[in-house]
This record gives structure tokens, C-alpha cells and sequence, in this order.
């Protein structure tokens, strides 16, 4: 799981809170029972005098087969009590085991790990952790492969369609491999649909996603580049240049000057030397994304990318005047 220290304690945080809420539960009915059924409060001190003993003979007694003899002896003893206190609670309508500790998850008994590896609660609250640092849940709700249909395609563009399903499942696959993969062709065939759709399966294997704009992307640099807060232009560096995947969403829209030319090479060129991969789409084909980019930059671009062209027409269109015609 890629999660930064700050989301890791943020987890740690919910573990602490619900072992806090836990023993606060269990001491409210331990004091309710204590009121209603004062004999549980002498089978507790028993309780407590025979585990004492026990400590004692595993110190005191040097013999092997007297300490297992007598160690035997109290837990039958202790055994014993614990009968009669779950006799006295079923007796006054409680469960037997309404003065044991109660949990979120019984796996982990709250502590997030099962002989040393990660509970399974612990991975899902790592999921919800890296959705909500994407911002992407909303979108995932339709975005994802549950949701895909082609029947907007024919011929060739649904044969460049299928293919690019094809090599997007194969990037998921593969991931994390260093390999970045871009979406051209124009707008409104389905480009930031697959961008979705990759982004949910690895958010769902636990990987970080960071998802913009281009035009977000490049406000989101500049207002903080020009405003001069050294610590918060580092941390937005930092989660650009470390995230698993960064996507960057219709490349082309922003206002391309010098300054987001610079921003945009340094965010790739930084990601190919901690081989995170980039994801971007564009409305431009290849000979404009280099004429508007520069050489070096498309270079960039385009190194150790694979290039998915998707053709047809534009469906959001299409599902308007469907609508239009169905109303």
C-alpha cells in the first residue's frame, strides 16, 4: 500500500479511538452489572486472587510436573468461576458473554494486524484512505469497467476501442512497472472513461492515484509557485512526484505557456527517475501535442509510454440526442 506517514497515522488514530470507545463500553457494563447483580463482583475478586496464585506458582515452584500440576488445579478453579458468572448473567437476561471485550473486528481484536500482516479491515480503511486522497470516488461511480459498453462503436473505431481495453487491462496487470500510457483522439469518445476505469482497479489494489485537469494541475502549480510558501509548493511536488499514478485528464486545455511547459517537464521527468507512471489524455493529436509541447518535451511524453489512439464520434453527443429522441 503507497500511503504517505500523515494517512498511516490518520489509520493508527481510528485503531486508538475504537480500543478508547471498546474499554468505555465494557466499563459501562461492568458497572451496570456490578449494580444489578452484586455476586459477580465477589466472582471477580476470586477471579483475581486465583490469577495472582497463578503468577506465584509460575515464579515459585521449580518442579515441572507440580507447577503443571498445580497450575492445572487453579485453571480449573478459574475455569469454574467463569461458569458461574455466565450462569448469573444468563439467570438476569444477559448474554454469557456480555462482560467479554467487544470489537469492530474480531480478527484483529483492533490493532490493524494479524500475526504481524495487515487485517483485512486494515486494508479496506487503506482504500478508503487513497479514494479520499483522489478525489475520484464520484467519478469512479461511473467511470469503471462495471459501466462499459460499446455499443456507441462500430467497425474500426470499436476494433481501436477493444484494443484500448485491452492494453489498459494490461497496464493494471503489469502495474506497478514503470510504464507510462496515454489517450488521444477527440472528444468525448470514452478517453477519461478509461482513465476512470484504471484508476478505481488500482485504487481498489490499494495503489495511490493523484487525478487533474490539466487546466487544475497547472492552477494548482502556479498558486502555489507564485505565492512563495516554500512548505506547501514542496508537499504539492511531493505528492505529484510520488503518488503511484498521476493522471493528468485532457492535457491541451490549459493555457500552455513556458511556465507550464517547465512545470509539466519536471513532473515527468521526475516520475521516470522514481519510475511512478503517468497517465495522461489528450484532445491533440501526436503532431500537436509535439508542435505545442516542444521536441524535448513530447520526448518526454512520449518515452516509455504506450500510445492508445481511440476514433468515432463524440458519445456524450449521442446520448444527448438518444435522450432527446426517447423524450
Amino acid at each position: 500500500m503507497s500511503l504517505t506517514n500523515e494517512q498511516f497515522e490518520k489509520i493508527k488514530r481510528v485503531y486508538e479511538q475504537r480500543r478508547l470507545e471498546n474499554d468505555y463500553a465494557l466499563r459501562r457494563r461492568k458497572d451496570e452489572i456490578a449494580e444489578k447483580i452484586p455476586g459477580i463482583k465477589n466472582l471477580d475478586e476470586e477471579m483475581i486472587s486465583l490469577s495472582m496464585k497463578n503468577a506465584r506458582v509460575m515464579v515459585s515452584e521449580e518442579d515441572p510436573a507440580r507447577r503443571a500440576e498445580a497450575l492445572d488445579e487453579l485453571r480449573k478453579k478459574i475455569d469454574a468461576i467463569s461458569g458461574k458468572k455466565r450462569a448469573l448473567l444468563s439467570e438476569h437476561g444477559y448474554t454469557e458473554d456480555y462482560l467479554d471485550p467487544s470489537f469492530h473486528c474480531s480478527a484483529c481484536r483492533d490493532t490493524g494486524f494479524v500475526n504481524g500482516e495487515k487485517c483485512s479491515c486494515f486494508k479496506k480503511l487503506e482504500v478508503e484512505s487513497l479514494y479520499d486522497a483522489s478525489q475520484l470516488e464520484h467519478i469512479l461511480e461511473e467511470n469503471n469497467f462495471s459501466r462499459m459498453s460499446t455499443r456507441f462503436y462500430k467497425g474500426e473505431e470499436l476494433r481501436a476501442f477493444e484494443e484500448a481495453v485491452r492494453q489498459c487491462r494490461s497496464f493494471i496487470e503489469a502495474f506497478p512497472s514503470g510504464r507510462n500510457l496515454m489517450l488521444f483522439g477527440p472528444v468525448g469518445i470514452g478517453k477519461s472513461f478509461l482513465s476512470g476505469c484504471v484508476a478505481k482497479e488500482l485504487l481498489d489494489r490499494g495503489f495511490s492515484i493523484l487525478y487533474f485537469s490539466a487546466q487544475q494541475l497547472f492552477l494548482s502549480v502556479s498558486s502555489v509557485y507564485y505565492g512563495k510558501e516554500k512548505d506547501e509548493l514542496n508537499s504539492l511536488y511531493e505528492r505529484l512526484f510520488s503518488s503511484d499514478l498521476l493522471i493528468i485528464d485532457d492535457l491541451g486545455t490549459e493555457q500552455v505557456n513556458e511556465f507550464t511547459r517547465s512545470q509539466l517537464f519536471t513532473v515527468l521527468n521526475e516520475r521516470a527517475r522514481r519510475h511512478r507512471s503517468v497517465l495522461t489524455s489528450t484532445n491533440f493529436n501526436l503532431e500537436e501535442l509535439r508542435q505545442t509541447y516542444t521536441d524535448r518535451l513530447f520526448s518526454r511524453l512520449a518515452d516509455n509510454c504506450d500510445i492508445l489512439h481511440l476514433t468515432g464520434k463524440d458519445i456524450r453527443l449521442q446520448k444527448k440526442i438518444e435522450a432527446s429522441y426517447g423524450s
